[in-house]
């Protein structure tokens, strides 16, 4: 078995699901109950968490793993393919991103956490060493840096949109001492989309290299690197299988091979080494040196495999889908005067933003509305901070007393009233027809027309109906012990 070459496919139609007809999706409209005892298909717009498995994908893995064997060093039949597989399948990462074949290399990780946690520990900072990031990263392309080296947060525009000209101006004033630019390639809030070509222009142009988290833009735009000689080339990039309908536990950096090959092994252990005594250790060269342990083989074919099918939809036509839908999603929410979009919310400037879309609903309670959306109209959709609180914090203006009251009432175990928003992100499988029904569940929800009464949990701050849970008798579950 091999990966899949990728081959030409017709164009969406407009609202339409991606590439004409959509690929397979594992559960994407499986049947769920609502609270009044119905049962319809579900609608998925939770994606930017988390998507779910292609079914090609899912085929493959399960065909992968009746040959799964650990790799290297093995000499059985079934340890030389998985070896030869999963070369095959760093080779795919690194192309899907447009890397240099002959600098750059894919080191597979478990997700773009441990990825930005891994590059962190690689530099080895200096005291005067400086990182600028902006208010709309993840807490994944935040906190790994900070502790290593002094951070700096670039503040935004007021329509919440990056602003080049202010990461210069950082640039001019530190006179060289910043060493990365660490910024997302997409918010997972806004959805703004970041000119990262520019943007590293700007990093190279002061001594700096750019680190772009792409957990969010790789599943929904062409990513290009670029020759390294290039002032927009793109010096590291890190992304998840699971955003990109391959939930199976993988993750890759690209970056250039002589980085990872000077610095020490972010875990060490098997697999790292080419000699080990008693008193020394013989580091082996990359990428075996960042790769201590047996690494989740399935994980990345079942990654490469995704690639695959990205590839054959493309790119463009994923993102032509995509912004049909968005822009059937903003039309319907402006017609809604009790909805404020958060960051940009014009339906014809879509260029610059995928279709991830974080909103309020009046002075109701983000958690609530998220509730009614699954209990009564069987939307998965996610509220709360989408870990980003400073971003979250600064949209809704939260001011620096009541984060102190908030994070007090957080300490003892009262989350009730956690600021925060819903949101609502496109996937692949996505039709226009989908967008319509949460339009109308919206519509209800801020003219307060639902059935349940809802109970605030305490501790979590989510809501669910009095008297009420979902019976998952059933359901898939664990063989029962004994």
């Amino acid at each position: 078995m091999r990966f899949p070459d990728c081959s030409a496919s017709p164009p969406p139609a407009e609202g339409g699901a991606a590439a004409g007809s959509p690929p397979a999706i594992l559960g994407a409209r499986r049947e769920v109950p609502l609270l009044d005892g119905r049962r319809v298909p579900q609608v998925f717009l939770d994606n930017a968490a988390s998507t779910k498995p292609l079914a090609e994908v899912h085929a493959a893995v399960a065909e992968f793993a009746a040959r799964y064997s650990n790799i290297h060093r093995g000499t059985g039949h079934d340890s030389l393919f998985c070896t030869e597989r999963y070369e095959e399948a760093r080779r795919i990462v690194a192309r899907f991103v447009g890397a240099d074949p002959e600098r750059d290399v894919a080191l597979p990780v478990r997700n773009t956490t441990e990825g930005l946690n891994l590059l962190a520990t690689t530099f080895g900072f200096g005291p005067d060493d400086v990182v600028l990031s902006s208010l709309l990263e993840h807490h994944s392309n935040d906190l790994p840096w900070r502790g290593r080296a002094r951070v700096e947060h670039i503040t935004l525009r007021a329509d919440a949109t990056f602003d080049v000209d202010r990461l210069e101006r950082r640039l001019r004033e530190h006179g060289g001492r910043v060493r990365i630019v660490a910024l997302t390639g997409a918010s997972n809030v806004t959805g703004e989309v970041l000119p990262i070509h520019e943007i590293a222009r700007r990093a190279h142009g002061h001594g700096a290299r750019l680190v772009v988290d792409a957990a969010q833009l790789a599943p929904h735009r062409a990513i290009r690197m670029g020759p390294h000689d290039d002032p927009g080339h793109l010096d590291y990039v890190v992304f998840s299988a699971h955003k990109m309908n391959a939930p199976y536990g993988e993750g890759a950096i690209v970056g250039p091979r002589a980085h990872f090959s000077e610095a020490a092994p972010y875990l060490q252990g098997g697999g790292a080494v080419y000699a080990v005594g008693l008193d020394h250790v013989i580091w082996a060269d990359t990428p075996e040196r960042q790769e201590a342990g047996t690494p989740n083989i399935l994980g990345l074919f079942a990654l490469a495999a995704a690639i695959r099918v990205y590839e054959r939809i493309g790119l463009e036509r994923i993102a032509e889908h995509e912004r049909a839908l968005t822009r059937r999603l903003l039309r319907g929410m402006a017609a809604t005067p009790e909805v404020a979009v958060l960051g940009r919310d014009d339906p014809e400037d879509l260029e610059h933003r995928l279709g991830v879309v974080s909103f309020a609903v009046g002075d109701l309670y983000h958690q609530l509305v998220a509730a009614v959306l699954s209990y009564e109209h069987g939307i998965a959709v996610r509220a709360g901070c989408f870990c980003a609180h400073p971003l979250i914090k600064h949209l809704l203006r939260v001011t620096p007393e009541s984060e102190r009251d908030l994070e007090q009432r957080i300490q003892a175990r009262d989350r009730r009233f956690v600021p925060g928003a819903v949101r609502v992100s496109i996937g692949l499988h996505n039709t226009g027809e989908e967008i319509d029904r949460f339009l109308f569940a919206l519509r209800e929800i801020a003219a307060r027309r639902w059935r349940g009464r809802y109970e605030q949990d305490v501790a979590t701050g989510e809501y669910r109906p009095a008297g009420f849970r979902f019976d998952f008798a059933g359901e898939p579950g664990f063989p029962r012990e004994g």
